[in-house]
């Protein structure tokens, strides 16, 4: 996914390490090759470890002092690192629920750690607005050394999700069904980026609509296709839903897509010809 950086302002970026790093530094870099800034990057610090009652579903800690709904965590047991995220968190008991359990149950005394570095990129300018910068992240936890490129974009404004976590848990109370907070926001976050993804296959820069408000509809329906890929329907016809779900996805987008009003040359203003409806179309095959 491009990550969008405020032209106006300071954007704060993460990034979700393989290992738990221990060093790591960010260059931002312009469409040509030039390294315009090197934020600070602030590497994890949380570690516990796993107690007695742990499950594969439930992680029974030491402590769960820095550890919040929603963040990546690392369990090493036996050697392997397992990659996992925090749903539900009770300082009381000192438990993590997880919003996808484990394929093991780890052994008592596994370490448990946070994965994400985080940085806060300045504003770059109305001169930089556009496409193809990179954030560069190179990171070691002292023995691997892992280095990521990702693109990203200088932009007016930063693009929202079109939905929240209540629509998620509206649609899935239709199907009697119901998730964690967490569930529901990886919902929301896996429908966003599918529907970024589509938007910018269309050759379009999602940035540059007016709203993101416009592709409320659009993202209710990636719910009901996001939600039947996990197994949810109406009617338990799950593969007929997958697919009838996809293209009304679909169909949905290329309606909403070609309408709206799209600042082209990236200029903060809608000219004319740019408040009239595109001609670009999302092809839907059957």
């Amino acid at each position: 996914m491009t990550v969008e950086l405020a032209y106006d302002g300071t954007t704060q970026v993460t990034l979700v390490g393989v290992v738990v790093a221990t060093s790591a530094t960010l260059a931002v870099t312009s469409p040509d090759d030039v390294a315009t800034e090197s934020p600070a990057v602030t590497v994890p610090t949380v570690t516990t470890t796993t107690t007695s009652g742990t499950t594969a579903n439930i992680l029974e800690l030491a402590a769960v002092t820095g550890i919040a709904p929603g963040d990546a965590l690392q369990v090493l047991s036996d050697g392997v690192r397992y990659a996992c995220t925090a749903a539900v968190v009770d300082s009381v008991s000192k438990t993590v629920e997880l919003v996808t359990g484990l394929p093991v149950i780890p052994d008592l005394g596994s370490t448990v750690a946070k994965t994400q570095l985080t940085a806060s990129v300045s504003a770059l300018g109305t001169a930089n607005i556009g496409p193809n910068w990179r954030l560069v992240w190179t990171y070691s936890d002292g023995t691997t050394t892992r280095k990521v490129a990702i693109g990203a974009a200088v932009v007016r404004q930063l693009w929202t999700s079109p939905i929240t976590v209540p629509d998620v848990r509206r649609i899935l109370a239709e199907m009697s069904a119901k998730r964690s907070n967490q569930w529901c926001a990886d919902v929301v976050q896996r429908v966003n980026d599918s529907l970024l993804q589509r938007v910018e296959a269309t050759g379009r820069r999602p940035w540059a609509f007016l709203s993101s408000s416009a592709f409320i509809g659009v993202a209710r329906q990636g719910i009901r296709y996001e939600l039947a890929l996990q197994g949810i329907a109406h009617g338990g016809q799950i593969y007929e839903a997958q697919r009838e779900l996809r293209f009304a996805f679909d169909d949905a987008l290329s309606g909403v897509v070609g309408s709206l009003a799209y600042d082209q040359n990236d200029d903060g203003k809608i000219d004319e010809d740019e408040a009239r409806p595109s001609l670009g179309t999302i092809q839907a095959t059957r």
